[in-house]
Order: structure tokens, then C-alpha cells, then sequence
């Protein structure tokens, strides 16, 4: 007679049981895993957003960087140079200090260079190809920029002063008369026969608009050739009729 195995037979309630742990688990773990890919999505994204504030504050910051830095390498260059050599702040740039203005109601100070283009105007106000030297007859034309170097320029009132240093080290001083705000598309600036002073940026200064055709124009003369306001008004308006030369503003 063969021999008979009796295979002990499992509790069928145990076996649901088992599996129903098993299936739990399993959706925890997945659980689990999926609250793991969420948080780390989530890290992801908030360092993608850091790096893109962070970029957006230094693309904003770039332009204030860059035009203050510059300043400092000019000033370098204006004490190395002289009438008789000009130095260049770095080799490759294709302008080079001409004068000093000094704001003595703000404290401050910049160095000024040859022209007008966009590229010096990017490290520092400049004077116009066209406009006079400092002491001579006629007008000069400085312009800057209305977020960085020339920003000032909406502090200052009638009456105060401007210093002009120029090269050579002589200082010519000029009293603010008037502030005005003129469409450069309608309005020419004019060259004059007398010495004065044009200090010019964009306008209004608060704004994001690019290639704005208004223009902040702080005019002011000669300390010792200062004449009474009513004078000034009178005499502006017969030397503006009477000489047509226009300079114009390339920025």
C-alpha cells in the first residue's frame, strides 16, 4: 500500500487577510513614493524660481553696477590725464574723460566724457561733439542718462550751483535760472553766442518707456555773468529768435 500524504490546508481567511496587508502596503509605498516625487518637484520648482529672481535682480542691477564701477575707472583715468595726455579708462573704449562736474548740494561728483553716444553714455555723462569747451562763448550740452549717472538731476532746484572742471584743470561755476521739460521732437536746442550750461536726460524719470521724446533740460550760466531773472527771460527769448543753430541730441 502506498503511503498517504496529508497536506495541512491553510485558513483561506488568513490568506485574505495576508494579501489585503500586502495590497495595503503596496499602495502606501506607492503613496509614499508619490508624496516623495511631489516634494522634490516642489524643491525643484522653488529653486527654479530663486535662480529666476535672482537673475531678474542682477539684470536690473547690471546697468547701476556697471555705470558706478566705470565711474571709479575714470576717475583713475581723469587724475592720469592731463591737456596734454588724455588717458583711457580701459584700452578698447572709444571715448575718454573731458571734465568734472561737480553738484556741491548733492555731494556729488562724475567724471564726464568726449561724446554723446550710447556706448559712453552707458559708463558716464557726455559733451556733445557740438557743444563748446568749458569757458568758451556758447552752449555746452552734457547728457546722461535718467536712471543712473543723471538721476540726480531731479533734486536740483534754481539757484544752486554747478562746478565744471575741465582737463586743464581750470573751474568754471554756473548758477542753475531754469528747468524745463521740452518734446525734442517740437523744441530745438540751440547753440547761443553766449557761455551756458545744458544739463539734458529723458524724462519722466520714473518711467520704463524707452526713446521717450521728452527731455529734462536744466539750463544755467556763468556765476560772474549772472544777470537779474527778469533780464535772463528777456534775453533768452531776443538770443534764441536770433541764432538757428541747432544741436542735436543723439540719444
Amino acid at each position: 500500500m502506498s503511503n498517504i500524504k496529508f497536506i495541512p490546508v491553510t485558513d483561506l481567511s488568513k490568506l485574505k487577510s495576508i494579501a489585503s496587508d500586502q495590497t495595503l502596503f503596496e499602495a502606501k509605498k506607492t503613496e509614499n513614493q508619490v508624496e516623495k516625487d511631489q516634494k522634490n518637484l516642489l524643491k525643484l520648482l522653488k529653486t527654479i524660481f530663486v535662480i529666476i529672481a535672482l537673475a531678474c535682480i542682477v539684470s536690473a542691477s547690471y546697468i547701476h553696477i556697471k555705470a558706478y564701477f566705470a565711474q571709479y575707472l575714470l576717475s583713475q583715468a581723469w587724475q592720469q590725464s592731463s591737456a596734454d595726455n588724455v588717458e583711457k579708462p580701459w584700452p578698447w573704449f572709444d571715448s575718454h574723460p573731458v571734465a568734472k562736474i561737480n553738484f556741491p548740494t548733492l555731494g556729488n561728483e562724475q567724471i564726464v566724457l568726449a561724446g554723446d553716444s550710447g556706448q559712453a553714455l552707458a559708463f558716464g555723462p557726455g559733451l556733445s561733439h557740438l557743444s563748446v569747451q568749458p569757458g568758451e562763448e556758447g552752449t555746452l550740452v552734457i547728457s546722461g542718462h535718467r536712471d543712473t549717472h543723471f538721476s540726480l538731476l531731479q533734486y536740483l532746484n534754481p539757484t544752486e550751483e554747478v562746478i565744471l572742471e575741465s582737463i586743464s584743470g581750470e573751474q568754471h561755476s554756473y548758477k542753475i535760472h531754469k528747468i524745463s521739460v521740452v518734446d525734442i521732437d517740437e523744441v530745438d536746442i540751440l547753440q547761443t553766442e553766449y557761455e551756458r550750461l545744458l544739463l539734458v536726460t529723458c524724462f519722466p524719470f520714473d518711467s520704463d518707456a524707452a526713446n521717450t521724446p521728452l527731455r529734462y533740460i536744466i539750463e544755467a550760466l556763468p556765476v560772474e555773468d549772472m544777470p537779474q531773472s527778469t533780464l535772463i527771460a528777456k534775453q533768452g527769448a531776443r538770443l534764441m529768435k536770433k541764432y538757428r543753430q541747432n544741436i542735436s541730441l543723439t540719444f
